[in-house]
């Protein structure tokens, strides 16, 4: 494999390394987990969906990753999509296809997807947005990719999971739920049902009444039948080769030392279970995310990597105490190109929150930090670090809730440091780095109190510096 002396040393002392965001997600995951890959020899996608936006830039191009793991350029990585992972059939065979247009490998051979993990359908898309627009002025900000109506049906013990797809009655299944959603999305949009019969009522007891239903169903302006039938086949044809029970797998390369690195989606501030619900994603990007979804437990986790920018960002609603609304956030914005990979959305930019960073640091189990574009402060004559909060005339060190009542009252507390005013792109040294960018790294890990053992100084694969 590929790769430098240090990230060999790096990554060869850890058979089992987590890589997530002690934030709010968008840090740079998807580089570091295709560094990583040049050193182990499997990657597993632990939570979430496409809701995800990977971004991977290397000697072979600029590739956005959604749902396929981002190990998958070095065809000698395992790369499984877990059953913590919610898939979408159709928009992930689509991305499988584009990407072997353009020459990377895919197959059983490098990529597995749990049979076990739900599936995103149409009609959890829908329904999303449907549930967004009526919230009105209390939207969440969700990316519209149906995660949480699919770990909704999940938690509820219905709709599909992959390995359904391989189900010789499949369509027969199909048919029948798209009946309920269609009468659910109705509903939800206040709309008269297309019958006035219960749900318990389609039991298949009634066979006439169910055609004239489903007869009905196909006339929607919701779903369009065909359509969706035909892209879910082309889809399963497309990844059906890959579905497997993945977990024995795990298991195999775990027992026999190989190199294992889990992949999150999204970050801790945005745990499910956080506290600063509901501007929560519907899955588990910590550590513990990893556990549930491959039984590897956290006395056999040798390192969990939290990914931070050099700066705050976050996506769609909830609280940023350190948000800049000036001209220095636009000018952070432009720079480093802070828009979503998958919504596109312009991602609202601040100084590092410590306290909001110190904490996702806690509840994602993470012990070392990778931190990112720094290269983005180059040109800046001051940068700041929001190392504490002031709410109701008290000051917080440590921020003691990720509630959005206490967060939106926080008023950062911003120390300045000097800026450094030269290029750090194509430094691959620590050492050589200038005074300034040292300074900073170096107070940044004194607040965080993780030691930063990977700074990265550019988009580009090679643009790390192993600390």
């Amino acid at each position: 494999m590929a790769g430098s002396k240090e990230g060999l040393a790096y990554w060869g002392d850890k058979p089992v390394a987590v890589v997530t965001d002690p934030s709010w997600g968008d840090n740079g995951k998807g580089k570091v987990v295709d560094e990583a890959a040049q050193y182990v020899e499997m990657v597993a996608r632990y939570n979430g969906g496409p809701n995800s936006g990977h971004t991977v830039k290397n000697e072979r191009g600029k590739f956005v990753f959604h749902g396929v793991p981002s190990g998958i350029l070095n065809p000698e990585v395992l790369c499984i999509i877990s059953t913590g992972s919610v898939v979408n059939p159709i928009s992930l065979g689509e991305e499988i296809t584009e990407l072997r247009k353009i020459g990377v490998e895919i197959s059983a051979s490098n990529l597995l997807i749990s049979r076990d993990s739900h599936l995103i359908m149409p009609w959890h898309r829908m329904r999303d947005n449907l549930q967004e627009t009526v919230r009105g002025g209390n939207k969440i900000g969700t990316t519209g990719q149906g995660i949480g109506p699919t770990y909704s049906d999940r938690a509820l013990r219905t709709g599909f999971r992959v390995k359904d797809l391989l189900n010789p009655q499949f369509e027969e299944m199909f048919d029948k739920e798209l009946l309920l959603q269609e009468r659910l999305s109705r509903f939800i949009r206040g709309e008269p049902l297309i019958s006035d019969l219960y749900i318990e009522e389609l039991d298949g007891q009634n066979t006439q009444m169910i055609a004239e239903m489903v007869r009905l169903a196909l006339q929607t302006k919701y779903y369009d039948h065909d359509a969706i039938l035909e892209q879910i086949r082309e889809a399963k044809d497309i990844i059906g080769p890959m579905v497997t029970y993945v977990l024995p797998v795990i298991w195999d390369y775990k027992d026999k030392g190989k190199k294992i690195v889990g992949e999150a989606g999204q970050g801790a501030l945005l745990d499910l279970d956080s506290e600063a619900f509901p501007y929560v994603t519907s899955s588990h990007p910590t550590a513990a995310g990893f556990t549930m979804a491959t039984g590897i437990q956290g006395k056999e986790i040798d390192a969990v990597i939290g990914v931070t920018k050099g700066y705050s960002t976050r996506v769609g609603k909830g609280p940023m105490p350190s948000e800049l609304h000036d001209e220095i956030g636009e000018y952070i914005q432009t720079v480093g190109e802070e828009w979503g990979a998958t919504t596109g959305r312009r991602r609202r930019v601040g100084w590092l929150d410590i306290p909001a960073t110190r904490y996702g640091i806690k509840i994602g189990g993470i012990d070392t930090i990778a931190l990112t574009k720094i290269d983005v402060l180059d040109e800046l004559d001051k940068i700041g670090i929001c190392v504490a909060y002031e709410v109701d005339g008290q000051r917080y060190n440590d921020m003691p809730s990720a509630d959005p009542d206490f967060m939106s009252k926080a008023k950062p507390i911003v120390e300045l440091l000097p800026g450094w005013r030269k290029k750090t792109s194509g430094i691959r040294a620590f050492e050589a780095l200038p005074v300034e960018t040292k300074q900073y790294v170096n107070r940044v890990q004194e607040y965080l109190g993780k030691p930063i053992n990977i700074v990265s100084n550019g988009p580009e694969r090679e643009a790390i510096i192993y600390s």
